[in-house]
């Protein structure tokens, strides 16, 4: 199987918290990385970070869609005269999962939930549903986090997506995470502490208190 990992919004550590998931289970299982569609290239892609922070253990695919701009995806294929076409992205994963039937795959999406993918208003979350695929929802834990992490939840759960647990990024936040697991009814996977540098060394020591209960780990068995 794969896993998908989502966010409450941009800059919530996604990315981060795929090198940490990718460093945790890496000895484990044979794992790869894709993050299909990415805006802001020209700052940095997060594919290039993965590749930097832990892709000596796994395989890294690269994004069917790349945009510099920083901006939303349909936003930033509009401005180069571009467009995105999901389906693409549902066939490279096709692909892709016959072809490696032995090698997990962990998927970053883009933004949050709701974001356009193109400008007829298909979502992020249409492409979830289409590729149906277990989530791992990733939160800031910071303020603010209660009302967006409920939201999101709400969300994917009035389109039945699969939702395996909650990973919170940021300092530890013991309300936060309480009202998150009561009102959310959902269960915290692991909490990822700010690392003083992002380095390979940094994230394999988060990585070894990742998932303490191994939530996780059935869902990287097999692609």
């Amino acid at each position: 199987m794969s896993l998908v990992v989502v966010g409450t919004g941009t800059e919530v550590g996604k990315t981060i918290t795929c090198a940490v998931l990718l460093s945790r289970y890496a000895g484990t299982f044979k794992l790869a990385y894709w993050k299909p569609i990415a805006t802001g290239s020209a700052e940095d892609r997060d594919t290039s970070v993965i590749e930097r922070l832990c892709g000596h253990g796994i395989n890294i695919l690269q994004e069917s869609y790349l945009f510099e701009p920083p901006v939303s995806p349909h936003l930033a294929a509009r401005l180069v005269r571009k467009r995105i076409d999901p389906e693409q992205v549902v066939q490279a994963l096709k692909t892709y999962q016959q072809e490696n039937d032995g090698r997990a795959l962990v998927i970053e999406g883009i933004g949050g939930l709701l974001v356009p993918l193109t400008t007829a208003g298909y979502l992020l979350a249409d492409l979830l549903e289409e590729i149906s695929l277990p989530c791992l929802l990733v939160a800031s834990s910071t303020l603010g986090t209660i009302n967006h992490t409920l939201l999101t939840l709400e969300a994917m759960r009035s389109r039945d997506l699969q939702l395996v647990g909650v990973v919170l990024n940021g300092p530890r936040n013991r309300e936060n995470r309480l009202a998150i697991e009561e009102f959310g009814s959902v269960q915290i996977v692991s909490e990822i502490e700010p690392l003083s540098a992002l380095s390979p060394e940094n994230v394999l020591r988060a990585s070894r208190g990742f998932d303490r209960k191994a939530l996780l780990e059935s869902y990287l068995k097999r692609a």
